[in-house]
């Protein structure tokens, strides 16, 4: 596998996650990235075959993103890496109990994650406690 920038896997993943043809502007509104940061970012990830910019055929200053078969493979190799470790981490590390909190967790984070992505639209399930600051 090649070795990516942790920024570098954000972007890609943004654009995998957005879909091909997704702009600039669009990541950096999803990523919360400054344009001066991810106009590096782009350029080192195309010149290292990962993604392909092309023109928008209805307004040609606009720019469209999308990965390469190569920036997929790397993007899908790192995530089965990731996963292969924290399974691994959690079956060593943790009780049966313990492993079913934590995947219980993670549904609401990618809740939280969610959270003004989709207009705030990710709906509390279940019982509904106040959280006091």
């Amino acid at each position: 596998m090649d070795p990516v920038q942790f920024s570098q896997l954000v972007v890609m993943g943004a654009i995998d996650r957005l879909g091909d043809g997704v702009t600039p502007t669009e990541i950096c509104a999803a990523e919360r990235i400054r344009s001066s940061n991810l106009a590096v970012l782009l350029r080192e990830l195309e010149s290292a075959g990962y993604i392909k910019r092309r023109a928008d055929a209805n307004d040609r200053r606009r720019t469209l993103l999308s990965l390469t078969a190569k920036g997929r493979q790397v993007l899908h190799g790192n995530r089965t890496v990731r996963g292969q470790w924290l399974a691994q981490a959690m079956l060593e590390s943790l009780s049966a109990r313990e492993r079913n909190v934590v995947l219980e967790a993670g549904e609401l984070l990618d809740r939280l994650a969610r959270h003004g992505r989709d207009g705030g639209a990710a709906v509390a399930q279940g019982s509904q406690r106040k959280v006091s600051a």
